[in-house]
């Protein structure tokens, strides 16, 4: 299987030497960009699977690249780190789309955390895709056994950040200890058949 490749953009070394050194221990390759700019011109080239940015950029903020990245129609998981953390800085950046919001200086483990909820949503995010195919071939049997349109196949549209949003926070639940890893799976295979 092919490593995984994480964009950072920076425009201190010393952290972006710090993130690539954890993303290599994690098994990502890493690629550096000092600005939005410099970043820019790739992205049509090649897709990451994961972007960290700082928020305060020369040029274009790691806002600006996150809104960027959505008008291109990317849903890249992004992870915006500032020195300058606000209640109101983080609410943006996740209602903008960001995946996690880390403030400097940040620990080694808070940025593994990090990448480890990134992960977390791609698994699920793999999980509710192959539900649906699931649910989706089941549909097609049952219509080829009795050709009459089943109720059972029509499905009000689900809305994704919900449902990632309630198992982020069952995954805090477990993390601080409040409920074991049983109760996290149980609870998070109850969110998951909701939307099928």
């Amino acid at each position: 299987m092919n490593s995984l490749v994480v964009a950072i953009v920076d425009d201190d070394d010393e952290t972006l030497d710090l993130i690539e050194q954890i993303l290599k221990e994690e098994g990502f390759k890493a690629q550096r960009f000092h600005s939005v700019e410099e970043l820019l011109p790739r992205l049509p080239q090649r897709s990451f699977d994961l972007i960290f940015s700082d928020l305060m950029l020369p040029g274009a903020s790691g806002l600006d690249l996150l809104r960027t990245l959505r008008e291109m129609g990317l849903d890249t998981p992004f992870v915006l780190i500032t020195g300058y953390a606000s209640l109101d800085s983080a609410i943006e950046a996740v209602n903008k789309g960001a995946s996690y919001y880390i403030k400097k200086p940040f620990t080694i483990e808070e940025i593994r955390f990090a990448i480890s909820r990134v992960r977390q949503r791609q698994d699920l995010l793999q999980e509710i895709i192959a539900l649906k195919q699931q649910l989706s071939q089941a549909g097609k049997r049952q219509e080829e056994e009795a050709p009459v349109p089943l109720m059972a196949t029509h499905f009000a549209p689900f809305d994704l950040n919900r449902v990632l949003s309630a198992i982020d926070h069952i995954g805090r639940l477990k993390t601080s200890g409040r409920i074991s890893d049983e109760e996290y799976v149980d609870f998070k295979g109850k969110i998951l058949k909701r939307i099928v």
